[in-house]
């Protein structure tokens, strides 16, 4: 059996356009001997053309080291030369003529082209073989007599048939035979001119799309799916207060700044905050410009009404709360309480207020918020919470009574990272994306040192190679009690310019950020490298499933050999 390029199967045997062509196929594969190989449909591009050698394709190339390589014609059907016009016609079932391209001239000019294309390949050149035998015939599998057909430029040798199927290499023998006898100076192919007419002709490649096209494709996908989470604004839209609650990548932070935005447009003086002031940058950078909207950190606000209340007051309210909360957390209690005491002084209020990632907000920051509202009991309140990212062991007592409102989707994420962050999620069912991306990958090594140099070697890559811009690469560091020592191991190492590092800041062209997983809650970034997992956290469940899930399309898990498997499953 010859191998015949491609290998189509039958099911694409019998899709082809041309039956002759499909006759022909089949008859060469199956009765010829491994010794031949077999071009089908190939085609090719002259970098000079001339007279004789031009740009072409040809239907069959049959090829024997022994031998040279034949280019063969198909045309099905009857087959009618007229003379005095030079036109040639197929005849088909119903005796209609059809004119066709002279299918010698095509067979012979694919000759002439392939020797020309042949030698524009450096390694033809150093074989030497400067005259290979070539050939040129026709085939028509629905004629039974050729010998009408013989004309100056087409002997019979050259002219196969319909009994040339049943066994084609003595016909094939005697055309390769008819060429060499008109040309005695012509040499063999050879093992090593097959091998180089196969990479000429048919070279097999595989060139894998860039990271960050597929990418880009999975950020399609996601928006389509972050679209359909839309739909809970429909229920908010009849509910002056709710609570929304969903895992990781269910659209949490999208529906909170929508329907910010919506109130905001509506006429509502909004406010949007968080507890997370990373969270809250990229937030108020997201909302920039949007009228009656206000977006910051819960902390933020603290300072921004205290500091205004003691301006107009005289008054040192965060004195005043230490002195009524001795001991307690400045943060936890005293700049709440503080919040609340510049309500007194203060008339500002706000007709609406949103708050993502409630789960982060102590029992104490409600009562100051409920009382920032226009209408204490009244006015529009929102709060979007998951209760697995739950890192700073909040309460989870908020001012509304209704059942949650649950988030059922994740579309962040991809198929994979989803699976291997909501391993440590407890709650409600959420159902993986419909976004299948790559494995996730691991970067492993025993020591902090090397890890940070194999860590650095990949980013480069992803940079360099891939395209994937600097911006879209978090290094997020588990390990937060011993950040300043990760951050130090890559700070040494250079990035391609202009990439640098940025070291828990602004996220903006041309930087890798370095982070820690709590600073980053409810961020995402479409390439994480999660390092740190090696050392030992109290809440190492929350910390994997907060920094897992931040990944949006990539997930570079960077640790010992143990920590990396142990994660991976």
């Amino acid at each position: 059996m010859a191998k015949v390029i491609p290998d189509l199967t039958e099911q694409q045997l019998d899709e082809l356009p041309s039956s002759a062509e499909a006759k022909v196929y089949r008859a060469l594969r199956e009765r010829l001997s491994g010794d031949y190989v077999v071009f089908f449909q190939i085609g090719w591009v002259l970098q000079r053309q001339d007279e004789h050698a031009r740009d072409g394709e040809a239907d069959f190339v049959i090829c024997h080291p022994s031998s040279g390589y034949l280019c063969v014609e198909v045309k099905g059907g009857g087959i009618s030369f007229e003379a005095a016009t030079g036109d040639w016609y197929s005849i088909d079932r119903h005796q209609q003529k059809h004119k066709i391209t002279n299918p010698v001239t095509q067979a012979m000019r694919a000759k002439y082209s392939i020797r020309s294309k042949l030698a524009e390949s450096q390694r033809w050149r150093d074989l030497g073989i400067k005259n290979v035998i070539r050939g040129h015939a026709v085939f028509f599998p629905d004629i039974g007599d050729t010998r009408p057909m013989t004309r100056a430029d087409l002997p019979v040798k050259l002219i196969g048939c319909m009994s040339d199927l049943q066994n084609p290499s003595p016909w094939i023998e005697n055309a390769f035979a008819y060429w060499h006898n008109q040309d005695k100076t012509q040499t063999r192919l050879g093992p090593r001119g097959l091998e180089i007419f196969q990479e000429v002709f048919a070279r097999s490649f595989e060139v894998r799309p860039l990271i960050s096209a597929l990418l880009q494709e999975q950020e399609q996908r996601r928006l389509r799916l972050t679209k359909n989470q839309l739909r809970v604004l429909d229920f908010l839209r009849s509910h002056r207060r709710a609570a929304v609650c969903g895992g990781a990548g269910t659209g949490k932070t999208v529906l909170a700044v929508e329907k910010a935005r919506r109130l905001s447009a509506e006429g509502f003086r909004t406010l949007l905050t968080c507890y997370n002031r990373q969270l809250a940058d990229h937030l108020a950078l997201v909302c920039r410009g949007t009228p009656n909207l206000e977006v910051m950190s819960f902390h933020q606000l603290c300072h921004r009404f205290v500091e205004q209340a003691n301006k107009l007051s005289g008054r040192d309210l965060v004195g005043e709360a230490k002195l009524t909360y001795p001991g307690k957390d400045l943060y936890d209690v005293q700049l709440p309480n503080a919040l609340a005491y510049s309500l007194e002084v203060l008339p500002d209020r706000f007709d609406a207020i949103v708050c993502d990632e409630g789960q982060d907000f102590r029992e104490e920051y409600w009562v100051p918020l409920e009382l920032m509202l226009a209408d204490y009991q009244g006015s529009p309140l929102y709060i979007f919470f998951d209760d697995n990212q739950n890192l700073y062991s909040r309460a989870q007592t908020f001012p509304i009574h209704d059942e949650p409102y649950l988030l059922t989707t994740n579309c962040r994420n991809t198929d994979q990272i989803h699976a291997a962050a909501y391993r440590y999620y407890r709650g409600a069912q959420v159902d993986p994306p419909d976004n299948p991306g790559a494995d996730i990958q691991t970067i492993e090594a025993r020591g902090r040192e090397q890890q940070a140099e194999r860590l650095h070697s990949q980013i480069v890559g992803l940079i360099s190679r891939e395209g994937i811009a600097p911006e879209d690469m978090v290094v997020l560091i588990a390990d937060a009690r011993h950040k300043s020592d990760y951050y130090a191991l890559l700070r040494r190492l250079p990035l391609p310019r202009p990439a640098i590092w940025l070291e828990e800041g602004p996220r903006g062209g041309s930087t890798v950020l370095l982070d820690t997983v709590p600073r980053f809650k409810g961020l995402e970034s479409p390439v994480v490298f999660l390092w740190g997992i090696d050392s030992d956290t109290s809440q190492k469940q929350e910390l994997l499933y907060v920094g897992i899930s931040r990944a949006k399309s990539l997930l570079f898990l960077v640790g010992n050999t143990e920590a990396c498997s142990s994660l991976r499953g």
